[in-house]
């Protein structure tokens, strides 16, 4: 029998095993394993220098660590991780790390300064989206090599080019994008110098609390609990993530007890298993938006007036109290609510008339035809569809095709994109470098984690100025003002990225599951989960 077949074989029997229960009651489940409902269709790999996606940054979470911890309940006060303290150079530009000893990988090598050093140097090199957690504080690929330093087995120094904001550095260590890696054993997986992207599809090379056992694409993902972790092995002694695409399916599952966590429910769904009492609805803020691309190469999309009238086709106030109710707070403006330099101000509302008006002073009194891109999943497609119909009554015809789009955005090959984003530092800085600035427009320059880049939207100039200046500033009050400043510049410029709510992240939790806590940067943690009666 190959190995293979035998892996083959025990993954199938844990399966049956674990759901043999009837499906009756609220705690089927067995007491030392976690199920958890999601939706793995936009997962396309595990690698954490390649995703960029709620479900997959969850999983990577609990398979690696980071240097930096952000406690979920303390956001913005960074913490000691793989890296036990810290400091910083007098001229701010150098990072020193002590790296924590005794700290083992699942493969039973020890995790040295070694090994943050090559992680940290091959997110840069490989330069795919998530690379701009380093790259944006000028990382490049024909530096990094001398930036980024283990001058010992315990010791890690990293060197920025210029002068930042450091928490803006510690809150990029703290992301799943700079998840330490073991490169001993990526080294005897590597295939062709691809620095074992290839390995890391369906395997992990971590040091976190649950190792991968088994991941079936669109299907099961089994993590088991790495008995040797540094803090202890986790209560739970497996992790199961299935495949449940569908909102009822959740739902069922959920109240029969065969889950213990749903992930992406509907709005209806959410409303009625809050009103049903036997589960817990979680709603964890997040520092992204849902938004509306508009690509900026379209002749009829680059039109300053249609990018106006469709901030009056979006319904605000509805979506609110339906689709949204658990999954966003209506917010026009780019700077997330409790950020330096947010405001209040929303002044867009559904006003078909005022559309109509402003498409006929651009010049389409009849409106046009485009093809609308938008990802199959609640609640996007639902604000999607909402949008389409008000479309419909203003004169343009959109022809709304979900999938799986995020290549085509990410390579400007799209007219109209809709999606979610969900940036990954606690700071205004991590919105607008997506948002707002764009040093280089052509297609060449594929500065592809940006969502302005992606839109092909030159941004204006003194917006851009702004952002940089207000990431390089140090004094607290001064960032604020300028983040005040930006807020409203970003507003009055109708920008091609629509955004319309602040996301938040509703999951609905069995009530006999405690320290299953969301966090607003995608780790939610396993191994602080337990399990009553």
């Amino acid at each position: 029998m190959t190995m293979f077949r035998r892996q083959f074989l025990v993954t199938t029997a844990l399966v049956a095993a674990t759901f043999a229960a009837p499906l009756s009651g609220m705690a089927a489940t067995p007491k030392d394993q976690l199920v958890i409902a999601t939706n793995m269709s936009s997962m396309r790999g595990l690698d954490p220098n390649e995703l960029n996606q709620l479900e997959a940054a969850e999983i990577v979470a609990n398979l690696y660590e980071r240097l930096i911890v952000l406690p979920a309940d303390n956001i913005t006060k960074p913490m000691p991780g793989l890296a036990e303290s810290w400091t910083v150079s007098d001229d701010g530009k150098t990072f020193t790390f002590k790296i924590r000893s005794g700290v083992t990988f699942h493969s039973g090598n020890p995790l040295t300064a070694k090994d943050a050093e090559w992680s940290l140097r091959r997110l840069v090199k490989l330069g795919l989206a998530p690379s701009t957690d380093l790259r944006q504080w000028g990382f490049k690929e024909d530096n990094v090599d001398g930036l980024i330093k283990a001058t010992d087995d315990s010791t890690l120094v990293v060197q920025t080019p210029e002068v930042w904001n450091p928490n803006l550095i510690l809150y990029s260590l703290a992301s799943f994008s700079t998840s330490i890696f073991d490169s001993k054993l990526l080294a005897e997986h590597d295939k062709g110098g691809d620095l074992g992207r290839e390995f890391l599809q369906t395997n992990d090379a971590g040091s976190g609390p649950f190792s991968l056992r088994s991941w079936r694409v669109n299907d099961l993902l089994i993590a088991d609990g790495f008995k040797s972790y540094w803090q202890g092995a986790p209560k739970m002694r497996r992790v199961i993530l299935r495949h449940l695409p569908e909102s009822a399916g959740q739902r069922l599952q959920l109240e029969a007890g065969d889950v213990d966590v749903a992930t992406r429910l509907s709005s209806s769904d959410l409303g009625a298993l809050d009103s049903g009492g036997k589960v817990t609805i979680q709603k964890t803020p997040g520092f992204g938006f849902y938004y509306l691309a508009l690509n900026q190469k379209d002749e009829i999309l680059s039109n300053p007036k249609v990018r106006e009238a469709f901030r009056y086709l979006i319904d605000y106030d509805g979506l609110s109290n339906t689709v949204m109710k658990y999954y966003g707070i209506k917010q026009q403006t780019i700077i997330p609510a409790g950020l330096p330099g947010a405001g209040d101000s929303n002044p867009y509302k559904l006003d078909i008339e005022k559309a109509k008006a402003l498409l006929a002073e651009a010049g389409y009194p009849n409106g046009f035809s485009k093809v609308y891109y938008a990802t199959p999943v609640t609640p996007e497609y639902e604000v999607a569809q909402s949008l389409q119909a008000n479309a419909a009554k203003a004169g343009i015809k959109l022809d709304l095709q979900g999938g799986d789009h995020i290549g085509k955005f990410r390579s400007r090959e799209f007219e109209l994109f809709s999606a979610r984003s969900g940036e990954r530092l606690p700071d205004p800085h991590a919105v607008l470098q997506s948002y707002a600035t764009n040093a280089n427009n052509s297609d060449g320059a594929k500065l592809t984690g940006l969502n302005a880049w992606r839109t092909a939207w030159d941004v204006p100039k003194d917006i851009q100025e702004m952002v940089t200046a207000a990431a390089h500033e140090t004094d607290q009050a001064k960032r604020t003002e300028l983040y005040a400043k930006i807020n409203k510049a970003y507003l009055e410029a109708s920008p091609a990225l629509v955004t319309s709510f602040l996301r938040t992240d509703a999951k609905a939790v069995n009530k006999n599951v405690t320290g299953y806590v969301g966090h607003p940067t995608w780790l939610t943690r396993w191994d602080t989960v337990t399990k009553g009666e």
